[in-house]
Protein backbone atom coordinates (compact mmCIF):
# COMPACT_ATOMS: atom_id res chain seq x y z
CA UNK A 1 0.00 0.00 0.00
CA UNK A 2 1.65 3.84 -0.77
CA UNK A 3 2.92 5.53 1.69
CA UNK A 4 0.36 8.61 2.94
CA UNK A 5 1.70 11.67 0.59
CA UNK A 6 1.91 14.17 3.40
CA UNK A 7 2.30 17.66 2.33
CA UNK A 8 2.37 19.50 5.61
CA UNK A 9 -0.25 20.13 8.68
CA UNK A 10 -2.83 23.04 9.16
CA UNK A 11 -3.61 24.22 12.98
CA UNK A 12 -6.71 24.69 14.54
CA UNK A 13 -7.32 26.89 16.88
CA UNK A 14 -10.30 26.10 19.41
CA UNK A 15 -11.42 29.07 21.80
CA UNK A 16 -10.64 28.78 25.38
CA UNK A 17 -12.92 26.73 27.49
CA UNK A 18 -13.70 24.47 24.25
CA UNK A 19 -10.46 22.73 23.58
CA UNK A 20 -11.51 19.89 24.90
CA UNK A 21 -13.95 19.67 21.50
CA UNK A 22 -10.68 18.63 19.55
CA UNK A 23 -10.13 15.33 21.49
CA UNK A 24 -13.09 13.73 19.70
CA UNK A 25 -13.31 15.18 16.20
CA UNK A 26 -15.10 13.29 13.91
CA UNK A 27 -15.73 15.13 10.97
CA UNK A 28 -15.07 18.15 8.50
CA UNK A 29 -16.51 19.94 6.04
CA UNK A 30 -15.60 23.47 3.96
CA UNK A 31 -18.29 26.05 3.21
CA UNK A 32 -18.81 27.99 -0.10
CA UNK A 33 -16.99 30.83 2.03
CA UNK A 34 -13.97 29.17 3.04
CA UNK A 35 -14.99 28.00 6.70
CA UNK A 36 -13.76 24.84 8.35
CA UNK A 37 -16.28 23.12 10.07
CA UNK A 38 -15.84 19.92 12.17
CA UNK A 39 -18.10 18.03 14.38
CA UNK A 40 -16.82 15.91 17.66
CA UNK A 41 -18.94 12.76 18.41
CA UNK A 42 -18.98 13.25 22.14
CA UNK A 43 -20.55 16.81 22.27
CA UNK A 44 -23.69 18.27 20.84
CA UNK A 45 -22.24 20.87 18.43
CA UNK A 46 -20.71 22.22 15.46
CA UNK A 47 -17.44 24.33 15.42
CA UNK A 48 -16.59 27.04 12.60
CA UNK A 49 -13.47 27.86 11.86
CA UNK A 50 -12.25 30.86 9.42
CA UNK A 51 -8.90 31.39 7.73
CA UNK A 52 -7.20 33.75 9.98
CA UNK A 53 -2.73 33.26 8.41
CA UNK A 54 -1.17 30.61 5.80
CA UNK A 55 -2.00 27.36 7.76
CA UNK A 56 -3.72 28.52 10.65
CA UNK A 57 -8.08 28.53 11.02
CA UNK A 58 -8.95 30.55 14.14
CA UNK A 59 -12.19 32.79 14.72
CA UNK A 60 -14.06 29.73 16.21
CA UNK A 61 -17.47 29.86 16.73
CA UNK A 62 -19.17 27.01 18.70
CA UNK A 63 -23.13 26.39 17.31
CA UNK A 64 -25.27 24.06 19.65
CA UNK A 65 -27.31 21.90 18.27
CA UNK A 66 -30.01 23.24 20.16
CA UNK A 67 -29.83 26.57 18.43
CA UNK A 68 -29.37 24.87 15.19
CA UNK A 69 -32.29 22.55 14.90
CA UNK A 70 -34.78 24.75 17.41
CA UNK A 71 -35.19 22.07 20.18
CA UNK A 72 -33.84 20.55 23.07
CA UNK A 73 -31.48 17.61 22.71
CA UNK A 74 -31.47 15.53 25.70
CA UNK A 75 -28.33 12.81 25.06
CA UNK A 76 -26.05 12.26 22.78
CA UNK A 77 -26.05 12.83 19.00
CA UNK A 78 -22.77 10.89 18.12
CA UNK A 79 -22.34 13.21 15.20
CA UNK A 80 -19.89 11.75 12.45
CA UNK A 81 -19.95 13.11 9.08
CA UNK A 82 -20.80 16.39 7.73
CA UNK A 83 -21.20 17.70 4.36
CA UNK A 84 -22.45 21.48 2.59
CA UNK A 85 -24.30 21.72 -0.74
CA UNK A 86 -26.35 24.79 -1.59
CA UNK A 87 -26.06 27.22 1.45
CA UNK A 88 -27.07 23.99 3.74
CA UNK A 89 -25.05 22.25 6.38
CA UNK A 90 -25.96 18.59 6.10
CA UNK A 91 -25.02 16.65 9.48
CA UNK A 92 -26.03 12.63 10.36
CA UNK A 93 -25.32 10.66 13.24
CA UNK A 94 -24.69 7.05 14.06
CA UNK A 95 -27.96 5.17 13.88
CA UNK A 96 -26.09 2.89 16.40
CA UNK A 97 -26.91 1.33 19.35
CA UNK A 98 -24.06 1.02 21.53
CA UNK A 99 -22.71 -1.92 24.00
CA UNK A 100 -21.40 -0.89 27.42
CA UNK A 101 -17.98 -1.22 28.34
CA UNK A 102 -16.60 -3.15 30.78
CA UNK A 103 -14.34 -1.01 33.49
CA UNK A 104 -12.43 -3.70 34.55
CA UNK A 105 -13.22 -3.00 38.23
CA UNK A 106 -15.44 -5.54 39.12
CA UNK A 107 -16.25 -8.95 37.39
CA UNK A 108 -19.87 -9.22 38.23
CA UNK A 109 -20.77 -5.50 36.92
CA UNK A 110 -18.68 -6.01 34.15
CA UNK A 111 -20.08 -8.94 32.63
CA UNK A 112 -23.62 -6.96 33.48
CA UNK A 113 -22.41 -4.07 31.41
CA UNK A 114 -21.35 -6.31 28.60
CA UNK A 115 -24.78 -7.44 28.43
CA UNK A 116 -26.14 -4.24 28.24
CA UNK A 117 -27.12 -2.43 24.76
CA UNK A 118 -28.28 1.41 24.95
CA UNK A 119 -30.78 2.69 22.80
CA UNK A 120 -30.24 6.73 22.78
CA UNK A 121 -33.08 8.11 20.17
CA UNK A 122 -30.73 11.69 18.56
CA UNK A 123 -27.95 8.61 17.65
CA UNK A 124 -31.04 8.52 14.51
CA UNK A 125 -30.53 12.25 13.00
CA UNK A 126 -29.76 12.80 9.46
CA UNK A 127 -30.40 16.61 9.35
CA UNK A 128 -29.80 20.08 7.11
CA UNK A 129 -29.77 23.32 8.35
CA UNK A 130 -29.39 26.91 6.66
CA UNK A 131 -25.72 28.12 7.43
CA UNK A 132 -26.59 30.77 10.38
CA UNK A 133 -24.64 33.40 8.69
CA UNK A 134 -27.31 33.58 5.95
CA UNK A 135 -30.28 32.12 7.86
CA UNK A 136 -33.88 33.60 6.57
CA UNK A 137 -37.36 32.84 7.12
CA UNK A 138 -37.35 31.52 3.73
CA UNK A 139 -34.43 28.36 4.91
CA UNK A 140 -35.28 26.37 7.68
CA UNK A 141 -34.10 23.40 9.08
CA UNK A 142 -34.73 19.79 8.23
CA UNK A 143 -34.65 16.45 9.34
CA UNK A 144 -35.53 13.35 8.38
CA UNK A 145 -38.22 11.97 9.77
CA UNK A 146 -39.44 9.27 12.52
CA UNK A 147 -41.12 5.81 11.71
CA UNK A 148 -44.82 5.83 12.06
CA UNK A 149 -45.67 5.53 15.65
CA UNK A 150 -42.37 6.26 16.58
CA UNK A 151 -41.82 9.78 17.97
CA UNK A 152 -40.07 8.88 20.98
CA UNK A 153 -38.03 6.30 19.99
CA UNK A 154 -35.48 8.19 17.56
CA UNK A 155 -36.20 5.57 15.02
CA UNK A 156 -36.42 6.67 11.72
CA UNK A 157 -38.03 6.06 8.06
CA UNK A 158 -34.63 5.07 6.88
CA UNK A 159 -34.13 2.14 9.82
CA UNK A 160 -38.32 1.33 9.51
CA UNK A 161 -37.35 0.80 5.53
CA UNK A 162 -34.24 -1.22 6.10
CA UNK A 163 -35.56 -3.74 8.38
CA UNK A 164 -37.20 -5.17 5.23
CA UNK A 165 -34.22 -5.27 3.28
CA UNK A 166 -32.87 -8.70 2.15
CA UNK A 167 -29.01 -7.93 2.97
CA UNK A 168 -29.45 -5.45 6.29
CA UNK A 169 -33.05 -6.60 7.43
CA UNK A 170 -30.71 -9.35 9.56
CA UNK A 171 -29.13 -6.45 11.03
CA UNK A 172 -31.82 -4.32 12.28
CA UNK A 173 -33.55 -6.79 14.34
CA UNK A 174 -34.77 -4.96 17.60
CA UNK A 175 -34.05 -5.58 21.03
CA UNK A 176 -37.82 -6.87 22.20
CA UNK A 177 -39.80 -9.19 20.52
CA UNK A 178 -42.86 -7.47 21.66
CA UNK A 179 -41.79 -4.10 19.94
CA UNK A 180 -40.88 -5.03 16.46
CA UNK A 181 -40.30 -1.41 15.30
CA UNK A 182 -38.39 -0.32 18.49
CA UNK A 183 -34.36 -0.03 19.44
CA UNK A 184 -31.50 -1.82 18.14
CA UNK A 185 -30.42 -5.04 19.34
CA UNK A 186 -27.20 -5.31 17.41
CA UNK A 187 -24.97 -2.48 18.56
CA UNK A 188 -22.70 -1.01 16.22
CA UNK A 189 -19.30 -2.67 17.05
CA UNK A 190 -20.56 -5.49 17.02
CA UNK A 191 -21.03 -4.97 13.02
CA UNK A 192 -24.77 -3.54 14.15
CA UNK A 193 -25.67 -0.75 11.47
CA UNK A 194 -23.44 2.71 12.21
CA UNK A 195 -23.54 5.23 9.55
CA UNK A 196 -20.00 7.14 9.45
CA UNK A 197 -19.79 8.27 6.15
CA UNK A 198 -22.23 11.62 4.58
CA UNK A 199 -21.82 13.02 1.10
CA UNK A 200 -24.47 15.23 -0.54
CA UNK A 201 -24.99 15.43 -4.10
CA UNK A 202 -28.45 17.76 -5.34
CA UNK A 203 -31.11 15.50 -3.91
CA UNK A 204 -28.75 12.42 -3.67
CA UNK A 205 -28.02 11.58 -0.27
CA UNK A 206 -24.58 8.89 0.11
CA UNK A 207 -24.84 6.73 3.39
CA UNK A 208 -21.55 5.36 4.22
CA UNK A 209 -21.87 2.01 6.15
CA UNK A 210 -19.23 1.30 8.53
CA UNK A 211 -21.23 -1.83 9.83
CA UNK A 212 -22.30 -4.20 8.71
CA UNK A 213 -19.53 -5.77 6.49
CA UNK A 214 -21.10 -8.19 4.54
CA UNK A 215 -18.99 -10.87 3.50
CA UNK A 216 -16.06 -8.00 3.04
CA UNK A 217 -18.61 -6.64 1.06
CA UNK A 218 -18.56 -2.33 3.03
CA UNK A 219 -22.33 -0.77 2.03
CA UNK A 220 -22.95 2.55 0.79
CA UNK A 221 -26.59 3.58 0.91
CA UNK A 222 -28.25 6.31 -2.52
CA UNK A 223 -31.20 7.81 -1.41
CA UNK A 224 -32.89 11.17 -2.93
CA UNK A 225 -34.53 13.07 0.09
CA UNK A 226 -37.71 15.54 -0.33
CA UNK A 227 -39.25 17.92 2.45
CA UNK A 228 -43.04 16.97 3.61
CA UNK A 229 -43.48 20.31 5.60
CA UNK A 230 -43.03 20.73 9.12
CA UNK A 231 -39.33 20.76 9.03
CA UNK A 232 -39.30 17.10 8.01
CA UNK A 233 -37.61 14.85 5.35
CA UNK A 234 -38.36 11.63 3.79
CA UNK A 235 -36.45 9.64 1.44
CA UNK A 236 -38.34 10.09 -2.16
CA UNK A 237 -39.69 6.94 -3.70
CA UNK A 238 -38.78 6.20 -7.49
CA UNK A 239 -40.88 4.73 -10.19
CA UNK A 240 -40.13 1.42 -9.70
CA UNK A 241 -40.98 2.11 -5.80
CA UNK A 242 -38.10 2.04 -4.15
CA UNK A 243 -36.37 4.31 -1.90
CA UNK A 244 -33.02 3.86 -1.31
CA UNK A 245 -30.18 2.13 -3.34
CA UNK A 246 -27.34 0.21 -2.30
CA UNK A 247 -23.91 -0.10 -3.31
CA UNK A 248 -21.34 -2.73 -2.23
CA UNK A 249 -17.88 -1.84 -2.29
CA UNK A 250 -14.93 -3.87 -1.77
CA UNK A 251 -12.42 -2.20 0.83
CA UNK A 252 -10.41 -4.85 2.05
CA UNK A 253 -13.08 -6.03 4.77
CA UNK A 254 -12.95 -2.62 5.59
CA UNK A 255 -16.16 -0.71 6.58
CA UNK A 256 -17.04 3.30 5.90
CA UNK A 257 -15.48 5.58 7.94
CA UNK A 258 -16.29 8.73 6.00
CA UNK A 259 -17.42 10.07 2.47
CA UNK A 260 -16.10 13.25 0.44
CA UNK A 261 -16.56 14.49 -2.74
CA UNK A 262 -14.17 15.15 -5.30
CA UNK A 263 -15.39 15.95 -9.01
CA UNK A 264 -17.76 13.42 -9.51
CA UNK A 265 -15.92 10.66 -7.51
CA UNK A 266 -15.99 9.89 -4.29
CA UNK A 267 -13.49 9.53 -1.57
CA UNK A 268 -14.26 7.33 0.73
CA UNK A 269 -12.48 6.50 4.33
CA UNK A 270 -12.38 2.81 5.17
CA UNK A 271 -11.23 1.26 8.33
CA UNK A 272 -12.07 -1.96 10.74
CA UNK A 273 -15.50 -2.26 11.64
CA UNK A 274 -14.97 -3.70 15.27
CA UNK A 275 -12.74 -1.95 17.97
CA UNK A 276 -9.80 -3.15 16.81
CA UNK A 277 -6.37 -1.74 15.50
CA UNK A 278 -6.17 -2.31 11.54
CA UNK A 279 -5.82 0.04 8.20
CA UNK A 280 -6.79 3.19 7.84
CA UNK A 281 -7.19 3.45 3.88
CA UNK A 282 -8.71 5.99 1.62
CA UNK A 283 -10.31 5.00 -1.97
CA UNK A 284 -11.46 7.02 -4.86
CA UNK A 285 -14.73 5.57 -6.41
CA UNK A 286 -14.47 6.80 -9.40
CA UNK A 287 -17.88 8.65 -10.66
CA UNK A 288 -19.52 7.72 -7.52
CA UNK A 289 -22.22 10.56 -7.64
CA UNK A 290 -23.74 9.44 -10.77
CA UNK A 291 -24.21 5.33 -9.74
CA UNK A 292 -27.29 4.23 -10.92
CA UNK A 293 -29.57 1.19 -9.32
CA UNK A 294 -27.97 -1.46 -6.82
CA UNK A 295 -24.25 -1.96 -7.70
CA UNK A 296 -21.40 -4.48 -6.71
CA UNK A 297 -17.63 -3.04 -6.62
CA UNK A 298 -14.45 -5.12 -6.91
CA UNK A 299 -11.66 -3.16 -6.63
CA UNK A 300 -10.38 -2.48 -10.24
CA UNK A 301 -8.20 0.41 -11.84
CA UNK A 302 -10.69 3.22 -12.87
CA UNK A 303 -13.57 2.13 -11.26
CA UNK A 304 -12.66 1.40 -7.38
CA UNK A 305 -8.79 2.05 -6.50
CA UNK A 306 -7.32 2.17 -2.72
CA UNK A 307 -4.61 5.21 -2.44
CA UNK A 308 -3.03 5.42 0.25
CA UNK A 309 -3.21 4.19 4.06
CA UNK A 310 -3.07 6.53 6.63
CA UNK A 311 -2.67 4.74 9.77
CA UNK A 312 0.84 4.01 11.40
CA UNK A 313 -0.19 0.96 13.99
CA UNK A 314 -0.67 3.48 16.83
CA UNK A 315 -3.70 3.38 19.08
CA UNK A 316 -4.37 7.51 18.37
CA UNK A 317 -4.72 9.41 15.66
CA UNK A 318 -7.90 8.03 14.31
CA UNK A 319 -8.33 9.83 11.25
CA UNK A 320 -12.30 10.14 11.23
CA UNK A 321 -13.02 13.37 9.27
CA UNK A 322 -11.95 14.20 5.58
CA UNK A 323 -12.51 17.29 3.78
CA UNK A 324 -11.31 18.45 0.10
CA UNK A 325 -8.60 20.99 0.45
CA UNK A 326 -6.58 23.11 -1.67
CA UNK A 327 -2.71 23.65 -1.09
CA UNK A 328 -0.71 24.34 -4.45
CA UNK A 329 -3.78 24.00 -6.93
CA UNK A 330 -7.68 24.33 -6.07
CA UNK A 331 -8.77 21.05 -4.60
CA UNK A 332 -5.46 19.05 -4.76
CA UNK A 333 -5.43 17.48 -1.65
CA UNK A 334 -7.23 16.65 1.22
CA UNK A 335 -7.45 17.57 5.08
CA UNK A 336 -7.90 14.75 7.54
CA UNK A 337 -8.88 15.33 11.53
CA UNK A 338 -8.57 13.01 14.03
CA UNK A 339 -9.97 11.23 16.87
CA UNK A 340 -7.56 10.84 20.07
CA UNK A 341 -5.21 12.67 18.79
CA UNK A 342 -1.47 11.80 20.01
CA UNK A 343 0.48 14.40 22.28
CA UNK A 344 2.27 15.29 19.06
CA UNK A 345 -0.54 16.76 17.67
CA UNK A 346 -1.12 19.02 20.28
CA UNK A 347 -0.48 22.27 19.95
CA UNK A 348 -0.66 24.97 23.03
CA UNK A 349 -3.46 25.09 25.34
CA UNK A 350 -6.07 25.49 22.46
CA UNK A 351 -4.89 24.18 19.18
CA UNK A 352 -5.06 20.95 17.43
CA UNK A 353 -2.90 19.75 13.91
CA UNK A 354 -4.73 18.37 10.87
CA UNK A 355 -3.29 16.55 8.34
CA UNK A 356 -3.06 17.80 4.48
CA UNK A 357 -2.28 14.39 2.06
CA UNK A 358 -1.46 15.19 -1.50
CA UNK A 359 -4.52 13.36 -4.07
Amino acid sequence: MLHAPLLGRVLLRFDSGKEDLHEDLSAAVFSADGGLWVASDEHHSLERFAPVSPRVFGDHRHFALEELLGEEVHEEVDLEALDFQDGQLWFVGSHSAKRKKPKGKAMVKDLERLATVEHEPWRFLLARVPLPEKASGSARPAKLMRAEGRQDSGVNVLVELLRQDAHLGPFLVPASPDDPDGALAIPSKDNGLDIEGLAVHGDQVFLGLRGPVLRGYAVLLQMEVEEVGKGLLAPRRTRKGGAYQKHFLDLDGLGIRELCRHGEDLLILAGPTMPVEGPIRLFRLHKGLLLSGDTLHAQEKGVLEPLFDLKNGSTDDNAEGVAVFSWFAPNDSVLVVYDTPSPQRHYGPDGVLADVFRL
